[in-house]
């Protein structure tokens, strides 16, 4: 259905606007706000991603639990002198070594994979609550944009039928034709305001679809305001908890890995000293054992602690930051209860007056310009009620997510 045709009257126009706000998105299946947020999880790419990483925690797992810190290592080596007396003298060799573990550093790498672990599962329920974040600020975004979208429908409505009356009375010299050139004006600005709120429909419309890969918005995306329960922890504190752990677990394990692993193998050799002669078989044992140094054990220690206390002052602000944002959120809820009831009473006067004008107007009592005036303000507090409520409704999802709770 095309909106913009130049030829298209007024009232096919406004239509076809009332027609694009009341279209159903999606299915006419009903559909919860949780099942919207399943949908933006599913389709999150960060989701994906701390999801895959649980293999990364199962991988250190394994390598934790496993017998040797490395691979066996196998070794073949073959010597003879034809190549100078040529007697037949031949020395052949096959050997086999395996690292071993260091005192204390297997305890301390599997220390280290369950606190891998522990912040995967903590980084996915961080991610989830962002991922919420995101999908409450597209929604009432979308939700603020079909309010003030429907609300410029009927102030187009509205002024064209302004535009009908003023132009019938100007037909039988009632009014002057300036009159109608002045709601024409008018007109032409709502719908232009109409087109600009359309398109920011089409705009917020399109976020959301990117971010649950559907257009189907929630049957009730109210949410109540929810009190996390004491046991809970937030998770973005979690994870930064989690973080702060594995970094303790690495620098333990890094104290404890203070040389390369040792290693232990044996060899079997045959031996022959000339051609003809009878091959001799022996077989060797042999363990290795670095040496512990500063110039390898430093470096890495450093860089351990570093990371530690990096993670334990991010932890810190992330403590600071996670108060900050609860307070804030409660002190917008309150601003936002406050204004959406003033919004009310706004409304309220400004319908109540708009409506004393119009009567005024029809009996020859105020001019044009004041009915416009009023016509205006009352858009306007129409505008500015639909605005409070979508902050007000975003002010409830705000501290919930500040709370750090899920829908």
């Amino acid at each position: 259905m095309n909106c913009y045709q130049p030829t298209t009257k007024m009232s096919t126009w406004i239509s076809c606007l009332f027609f694009l706000l009341a279209t159903p998105i999606g299915s006419a299946q009903a559909e919860t706000l949780r099942d919207v947020f399943e949908k933006a999880w599913a389709n999150s790419p960060q989701g994906k991603t701390v999801v895959a990483r649980r293999e990364e925690a199962t991988a250190s797992r394994t390598v934790a639990e496993s017998l040797f810190p490395g691979t066996p290592r196998i070794g073949l080596a073959q010597r003879t002198d034809r190549w100078n007396d040529n007697l037949g003298k031949e020395e052949s060799e096959i050997g086999i070594s395996v690292p071993l573990w260091l005192p204390g550093q297997k305890s301390a790498r599997i220390a280290v994979a369950d606190a891998d672990s522990d912040e995967s599962q903590r980084s996915i329920a961080a991610t989830r609550l962002a991922v919420a974040g995101e999908l409450r600020t597209a929604l009432w975004t979308l939700y603020l944009a079909q309010s003030e979208a429907a609300v410029a429908v009927e102030r187009l409505e509205a002024a064209a039928k302004l535009e009908d009356d003023v132009a019938k009375r100007v037909k039988v010299g009632e009014m002057a034709r300036s009159d109608l050139l002045l709601v024409k004006q008018e007109t032409s600005n709502a719908r232009a305001a109409a087109a600009e709120a359309n398109a920011r429909v089409v705009r917020s419309t399109q976020r959301y679809r990117v971010l649950t890969g559907s257009d189907r918005l929630p049957d009730n995306p109210q949410e109540l305001v929810m009190a996390a329960a004491a046991e809970d922890v937030h998770p973005r504190l979690a994870a930064g908890q989690a973080i702060a752990e594995r970094a303790r677990a690495a620098m333990k394990l890094a104290q404890e890995s203070r040389r390369d692993s040792p290693s232990i193998g044996v060899q079997y050799r045959r031996e022959r000293d000339a051609s003809g002669a009878t091959p001799r078989d022996s077989i060797g044992f042999a363990i290795t054992i670095p040496f512990a140094g500063e110039v390898r054990n430093a470096p890495l220690v450093a860089s351990a602690n570093t990371a530690l206390i990096q993670a334990d002052a991010q932890y810190q602000r992330l403590l600071a930051d996670v108060e900050a944002e609860v307070r804030e959120a409660e002190a917008q809820l309150d601003s936002a209860r406050i204004g959406a009831e003033l919004a009310v009473e706004r409304e309220q006067a400004a319908a109540e007056r708009l409506t004393l004008m119009r009567r005024s107007f029809e009996l020859g009592e105020t001019a044009l310009v004041e009915l416009l005036r009023a016509q205006t303000q009352a858009t306007e507090a129409r505008i500015e009620l639909g605005r409070s409520r979508a902050r007000l409704s975003a002010a409830q999802a705000n501290l919930n997510q500040a709370r750090g709770i899920t829908p």
